[in-house]
């Protein structure tokens, strides 16, 4: 029989070796584990091992230009004639850096020729989604509300302007001397509220005749998009004779004259 001590020391021995192993193990895989520092995090792996979706980008767009100022003068006295001040009157807004307006009062023979000006910068609150993609739904939505007809096919359209072409230099969408093209309503004279092709990344325009107790009153919207920007002209007419229509030709070339003004603000 082996004396009490030497057992004793064998077993404290082999229970240290047992230990120090266990040890070493935990050590090796603490190492080569994927954790919090490994490979998978500096790659965007979420801790289950899940790809993560990087944040969309932000709008091109961070400010809005000052709306009081953004139109000519010879523009706000063509088209707000007789105005008690051309300086505007500017929308009351929370942050003018998301959203901007101004208004101009004027008079014409039929009645008040009224302009207003809007401006809004948007800013989508979800990181997967990019601002200008936000801007994109919201002008939809706004189109679909006003319940513009969808554009005409690239092959119509064609077809039409071919059917309706007229010498050279006369077709409403050739650069004038100055370079900018020219503004009609359309080659065949509709006043009907439609889709634009020639104001920023999205457009159109819409019209609407309204009869009150004093008189007549027609409103012209002219909605567009440029990037994360939504931007909105109306220009209104009253007549206070119920037997004259405010004629729609004019009030939608100078809506449409006033909002690519506001682009060319935007381009800048």
């Amino acid at each position: 029989m082996q004396p009490t001590g030497d057992r004793e020391h064998r077993v404290r021995g082999l229970v240290a070796a047992v230990c120090t192993t266990a040890l070493a193990a935990a050590a090796l895989a603490g190492c080569t584990g994927s954790g919090g520092t490994g490979d998978g995090a500096r790659n965007g792996d979420t801790a289950d091992g899940r790809q993560s979706t990087p944040a969309a980008p932000p709008g091109r767009y961070r400010v809005l230009p000052e709306p009081c100022g953004a139109l000519a003068p010879g523009t706000l006295e063509k088209f707000v004639p007789e105005a008690d001040d051309y300086a505007g009157e500017a929308t009351v807004t929370f942050d003018t850096d998301r959203k901007a307006g101004c208004r101009w009062t004027g008079r014409t023979e039929l009645g008040n020729r009224y302009l207003h000006i809007d401006l809004e910068r948007v800013v989508s609150y979800d990181t997967s989604v990019s601002d200008e993609s936000q801007a994109t739904a919201d002008y939809d939505s706004r189109a679909a509300e006003a319940h513009i007809p969808a554009a005409t096919a690239p092959a119509d359209a064609a077809a039409s302007a071919s059917a309706t072409a007229g010498p050279p230099g006369a077709e409403s969408g050739n650069p004038t001397a100055s370079g900018a093209p020219s503004l009609s309503v359309t080659a065949t004279g509709d006043t009907s509220p439609r889709t634009l092709d020639d104001l920023g990344d999205g457009a159109f325009l819409d019209d609407v005749l309204e009869t009150q107790d004093s008189g007549l009153h027609r409103d012209i919207a002219v909605v567009f998009r440029m990037a994360n920007v939504l931007v909105t002209v109306e220009l209104s007419q009253w007549s206070t004779d119920k037997s004259v229509e405010p004629p729609s030709e004019e009030l939608q070339l100078g809506a449409r004259q006033v909002a690519a003004e506001l682009a060319d603000q935007l381009d800048e």
